[in-house]
């Protein structure tokens, strides 16, 4: 695939265009970030073999876990900390850190960074309809009130994505990509946008955000998720699992039900710069029952069924059912400001 790097024109001003119920501005400065438009791609072994001696195993990576060659990995140092947002056959790709998350939405080339919306970032369609990057909900423009959709990703560390995906698809990691720090400090003009706070849980505190569709869950992270690992949970009336990888601090959650094995295509992207996904089999899927079981942490969940055992990704890598793969629920790890902000009818889990 080519690679394309558009720059955002510049704006003398930030711009406050209205408030919302919770008071929060929308800060238009669009020239903060370049956009990466498709990048060329390569597989995780070749690219560890290509920067050996700055990718380190404890960068951070943000993965899609379903697609062609089992999805991919993308080194946040080189990528997502410098241009934010990346518009690209596999996936738009989006890294807030002030809010504290990383995601991503069906694959596209026409998306650009725009702007904080309540501590948010939001980003800009070229049909002019302006999203949040974190719930992928059209905020202003012809498409209001719809909302992209979400592919499955999770947060995890290079070295672990490395030695259990090495074939899944990553960026060609040219000279010219350098690596550039996560920010320890919080950007000015994504603060200004904050509205008012909830009071439920500190604003900087870390929660596994989970939207159904209908019903938005916050599972606050270190006293709940972390301490657990493990979760059964019932929202709208069906069974959920919250699982949690200690080695890389990867949270993710799934409903209990799997799919076989398929092929996935290569990304084709049309004149628009869409990808339309691959159409889903007609193959039933399988009820599976959960429980955790340490034997194996890379791997720490058993079917009841058949025995089979699952890692994070929600892939089955041992047993009668391997490959299969776990029907991912929208979540994403990400600060408690901005998950109130955006789902204000959020509930907490244990609380």
């Amino acid at each position: 695939m080519k690679r394309l790097i558009y720059l955002i024109p510049f704006f003398l001003t930030p711009l406050a265009l209205g408030d919302d119920p919770k008071d929060a501005k929308l800060i238009v400065k669009p020239d903060a970030f370049q956009t990466l438009v498709n990048p060329q791609c390569s597989h995780c072994k070749d690219e560890a073999k290509r920067r050996s001696a700055e990718l380190r195993d404890e960068d951070r990576v943000l993965c899609w876990t379903r697609g062609y060659s089992d999805g991919g990995a993308i080194p946040m140092r080189f990528f997502l900390s410098p241009y934010r947002v990346i518009s690209d056959s596999y996936g738009v790709f989006v890294y807030d850190p002030d809010a504290g998350y990383a995601r991503g939405y069906a694959p596209s080339y026409n998306f650009r960074f725009h702007g904080w919306r309540n501590g948010v970032m939001v980003m800009k369609h070229k049909d002019g309809t302006l999203y949040s990057c974190l719930t992928g909900l059209a905020i202003d423009g012809p498409k209001k009130g719809t909302r992209l959709k979400v592919i499955p990703t999770l947060m995890s560390d290079w070295g672990f994505w490395l030695q259990h995906y090495p074939h899944a698809v990553a960026y060609h990691m040219f000279d010219k990509y350098k690596p550039v720090d996560l920010p320890k400090t919080p950007n000015e003009d994504s603060r200004k946008s904050r509205g008012q706070s909830d009071s439920r849980l500190a604003d900087d505190k870390m929660v596994l955000g989970v939207w159904t569709g209908k019903t938005a869950r916050a599972y606050p992270l270190d006293e709940t998720v972390a301490r657990h690992a493990f979760i059964e949970d019932k929202i709208d009336g069906r069974t959920c699992y919250v699982v949690w990888e200690p080695k890389t601090k990867s949270a993710s959650a799934y409903l209990p039900e799997a799919a076989p094995p398929r092929k996935y295509h290569g990304p084709t992207p049309n004149a628009d710069g869409e990808a339309p996904p691959d159409k889903e089999p007609e193959a039933p899927k399988k009820t599976v029952t959960l429980h955790l079981d340490g034997k194996n942490p890379a791997a720490p969940l058993v079917d009841k069924e058949t025995g089979s055992r699952w890692d994070i990704a929600g892939r089955a890598v041992e047993g009668e059912l391997k490959g299969w793969t776990l029907t991912w629920l929208d979540s994403t790890q990400v600060k408690w400001f901005a998950w109130a902000g955006e789902y204000p009818e959020t509930t907490i889990y244990g609380k």
